[in-house]
């Protein structure tokens, strides 16, 4: 059973972008298509390192007390795949507002979070973290 996957930038530089990946109990195909799709990566399968959850971890907790709801609304919104026009179209609003919503010039209300939420098939939660 696969128990984790995790993949890293380790450096860039002019040879170019080198990722890591690590983790346990990786299946061989998963192997051969991570280096086939990432040829500048190094392995370390079944490595000793300790896992941490994510939520938990201090990157996590700094990168959501610095993220608005703003930022959320359109990396929730390219993360799903819709054009502003889609989103506005599904929530019933013009894309001048899904644009002025995105770049923090207008409000996020927790009525129009969940309208947007909904749209996105998603927890209002996720735009306020």
């Amino acid at each position: 059973m696969l128990e984790a996957v995790k993949m890293r930038l380790t450096s860039k530089d002019v040879s170019g972008t080198m990722f890591t990946f690590e983790g346990t109990n990786i299946p061989e195909h998963l192997l051969l298509y991570i280096r086939s799709a990432f040829p500048n990566v190094e392995d370390v399968v079944n490595g000793d390192e300790e896992y941490v959850e994510w939520g938990e971890t201090d990157l996590s907790k700094q990168i959501k007390a610095e993220t608005t709801p703003a930022e959320s609304l359109k990396l929730l919104r390219t993360t799903f795949g819709y054009t502003q026009q889609q989103l506005a179209d599904k929530v019933g609003i013009t894309k001048q507002q899904v644009s002025a919503m995105e770049r923090g010039r207008e409000p996020i209300g927790r009525k129009m979070a969940h309208r947007l939420a909904n749209a996105l098939g998603t927890s209002y939660k996720n735009l306020f973290w």
